[in-house]
């Protein structure tokens, strides 16, 4: 499960690889058996862990030990038992040895009341756990245990560092959005205090899970900055990892030969010095590759190997599946056409992971193995029960706030002609209760003419008649406003049933027939044919994304139940996630009781505003404001962009439909250039007295 990069942290940072364990080697050969000596061992096991070699690491780990036990330097001590802890992870090869381990650290951290290292105690016991499947409920309580204690000690570095492993945990249940803000907190934090050797792995970690959601400008960015971060650390590790990184965009790009040669080279890598758990992935790797480039042999070979070295690798104790291999082992047989021999390879990988969110990404792969072998065999039965339930995970996996384009038009063209023909209705509405007021005026200016020449009685006669015009025309001042609330109900009702039509009836139709083309026997396939079945696989894949997403969008649930200020933060987040401008938010709970038509009407403003940043501004940065000022709701839309001639602006689609929503508001804007450059756009309704 963790295929994420999980990297140790020692004391001072190192920036070459030999030349440094050369350094290192020779500055102990002057030092004392202090404190000192201890760090600078420290220091050397991580430079021997960076470049593969574990046992070296372990041994100099364990030659601090004693040394930190003779200088009476309890913090060095503790901190070698942690590392070794932290080694021990990637193996399970001798777990009941590692716990000892921070059992011991864990009495002497409280006796020196070092709560940032009860809090490491906490976190690399979870590390331990993280790959033993029954243990997965008890990591995530150990993170939260950590996570507390480095924030009760103010150790913003470690409290980074638990963000990192939080966020693997999200990745492993298919929240890669979850993932993404929880990495990115740990990258401020790390930025801000210059901490370039735990950057080295937030980074790269950050690119994969933007992988994920196949935003690939963002991953390799963050791959190009981890790549320049580990260059200046000559951290071997953390460059075998993005070669892997960079292989999966290949794959993904359906690139197989290319992405091969990297999986060929990373497994040479991994051979010399002998890393078995990067070792079994990698083999792992190059029989999917092979997989796909339909030679199964060899696909056979090197998931076996996978298997096998994983095997070896886990202490007899823990039950070990390595799922990258169990996998292949399935696709393999369904490209040989052997379909009985899919099942019990994907039956154990189901078992394995059955009620495991972490490992949701590895059940659906088996899920939809199982469905299509059944097919296959003529067992219908068989292959729907296995195709619901694989729906249902792949669903579940969907990220709706990944995948949500936040600058696409919030309804659509059914429904926008609907909007118009209300927009006509309260038009037709205004438009007769101006008339009537006009002609009554009229009627009036006649009647006091004539009075004029009447009595006094005539004239009483007027006053009453004015009353009762103004009583008629407030009468129609509250049927209109029923009127609009009933019209807003309606429209609330059709976004909702519109949306859940989308959502349940086409979606699924369009998911079902993605998945009737994918278990197509292309095997017969011409180049052109197979291009074409990938062309059609692609598209549906998109037509699928699009209408999740104008489905969210036609009504999006967090404005209806939490009311502007809660859909605006979940707004700002998530832009922040999928662009590359920065958007920052400033409220004051302005908008917190804000519901109802007010609250949709001011979000679609935003939503217009923010869509035409994105497409036109260019801008490095952009704010959204909301407050309460002298009885009117004031929101500021303002970026840092090219600017935009104003009379040029106002004359656009987008500007109409908002001064067409201000109208309803009774409110009014105002298109403005700061000095600095970019623009501003400032929009305020009146607040009911």
């Amino acid at each position: 499960m963790r295929t994420l990069l999980i990297l140790l942290l020692f004391g001072t940072v190192s920036v070459a690889q030999t030349p440094v364990i050369d350094s290192l080697q020779n500055r102990l050969k002057q030092l004392p058996p202090d404190s000192s000596r201890v760090l600078t061992l420290h220091e050397l096991a991580t430079n021997f862990w960076w470049n593969g070699y574990d046992s070296l690491a372990i041994q100099t780990l364990r030659q601090g030990m004693r040394v930190g036990k003779q200088a009476n330097y309890p913090t060095g001590v503790i901190r070698a038992r942690l590392a070794l802890a932290r080694i021990e992870a990637d193996y399970l090869s001798d777990t009941k040895s590692a716990h000892a381990q921070l059992d011991t650290a864990q009495t002497e951290a409280i006796a020196i009341h070092d709560l940032s290292l009860q809090g490491q105690v906490f976190l690399r016991r979870a590390q331990l756990y993280s790959n033993i499947m029954a243990k997965l409920p008890e990591a995530r309580t150990l993170l939260q245990k950590a996570l507390a204690k480095f924030r009760e000690a103010h150790d913003r570095r470690w409290e980074a560092q638990a963000y990192n492993e939080l966020a693997i945990m999200q990745m492993g249940k298919g929240q890669y959005v979850e993932a993404i803000n929880l990495w990115l907190k740990a990258r401020r934090i790390q930025e801000r205090m210059n901490d370039l050797k735990s950057l080295r792995a937030t980074l790269p970690n950050l690119g994969a899970a933007y992988l994920k959601l196949n935003r690939y400008d963002d991953a390799l960015a963050c791959f190009a900055e981890g790549e320049k971060i580990a260059n200046q650390l000559n951290d071997q590790m953390v460059k075998h990892f993005l070669m892997s990184r960079k292989a999966e965009i290949l794959e993904k790009k359906k690139q197989y030969p290319a992405a091969l040669a990297i999986y060929l080279e990373l497994v040479k890598a991994y051979e010399k010095p002998y890393q078995p758990s990067s070792l079994a992935r990698a083999y792992g790797s190059v029989g999917r590759l092979y997989t796909e480039l339909k030679d199964f042999q060899k696909a056979l070979t090197y998931s076996q190997l996978a298997q096998d070295t994983y095997r070896k690798t886990v202490e007899k104790s823990q039950e070990a599946m390595e799922h990258n291999a169990q996998h292949n082992f399935g696709e393999i047989y369904l490209g040989l056409k052997q379909y009985s021999r899919v099942i019990p390879y994907a039956q154990a990988g189901l078992a394995w992971t059955k009620d495991v969110q972490e490992m949701r990404p590895e059940r659906t792969a088996y899920l939809r193995q199982l469905a299509t072998a059944y097919d296959h065999l003529n067992q219908p039965a068989k292959a729907l029960y296995y195709y619901k339930w694989y729906k249902a995970e792949a669903d579940t996996m969907l990220n709706e706030e990944a995948i949500q384009k936040v600058t696409m038009a919030s309804m659509t063209y059914d429904f926008e002609k609907k909007q118009q023909v209300t927009r006509l209705q309260q038009a037709q509405q205004k438009n007769r209760i101006a008339s009537l007021e006009n002609e009554q005026l009229e009627q009036s200016r006649n009647f006091l003419i004539a009075l004029l020449v009447l009595s006094g009685g005539t004239l009483g006669y007027v006053f009453w008649s004015n009353r009762r015009l103004r009583t008629k025309n407030e009468e129609l001042s509250r049927k209109n406003a029923e009127i609009e609330a009933a019209l807003y109900r309606g429209q609330t009702m059709e976004r909702k049933r519109v949306a859940s039509e989308l959502h349940d009836s086409v979606a699924a139709k369009v998911s079902a027939l993605k998945w009737r083309l994918e278990a197509m026997d292309t095997s017969q396939f011409d180049g052109d044919q197979q291009r074409e079945h990938n062309r059609l696989l692609d598209h549906m894949g998109e037509v699928y994304d699009d209408i999740r997403t104008i489905s969210h969008n036609l009504m999006p649930e967090i404005l209806e139940k939490q009311g502007l200020q809660a859909a605006l933060i979940k707004l700002t987040d998530t832009l922040n996630v999928q662009n590359r401008t920065r958007f920052m938010l400033e409220v004051d709970d302005s908008g917190a009781d804000v519901r109802g038509k007010t609250a949709y009407e001011l979000y679609a403003i935003s939503l217009e505003l923010v869509n035409n940043i994105l497409k036109h501004a260019k801008a490095r940065s952009a704010g959204i404001a909301l407050h309460r000022q002298n009885g009117f709701l004031k929101l500021t839309i303002q970026d840092d962009g090219l600017g935009i001639d104003g009379s040029k602006f106002s004359d656009g689609v987008g500007m109409r439909n908002i001064q067409s929503r201000l109208e309803r508001l009774g409110g009014t804007f105002f298109i403005s250039t700061p000095e600095p450059g970019g623009t501003c756009v400032d929009v305020q309704i009146p607040l009911a007295g």
